[in-house]
């Protein structure tokens, strides 16, 4: 999985993006300590395919928390 271009936009949301194989699917979990067990991250949402194999997630609630870990997981 090639990570590529996380940022935070204007309006103070972080996005990120990534290639994988074409129609592959991908959630979002985060957490505010990176050492938290997966069971108690929370579940953002689902990554949306851009065009075929390029994913990408943006997070609004982003300007809620200073400091935020994120993981992609698919199931």
């Amino acid at each position: 999985m090639l990570k590529t271009g996380p940022n935070t936009l204007a309006y103070g949301s972080f996005q990120f993006a990534f290639s994988n194989i074409p129609a592959a699917t991908f959630s979002v979990l985060s957490a505010t300590n990176l050492l938290l067990p997966t069971t108690n991250w929370t579940f953002l949402g689902a990554v949306s395919e851009l065009s075929p194999g390029q994913f990408r997630f943006i997070d609004p609630q982003a300007t809620n928390s200073p400091a935020r870990f994120y993981r992609v997981r698919s199931p």
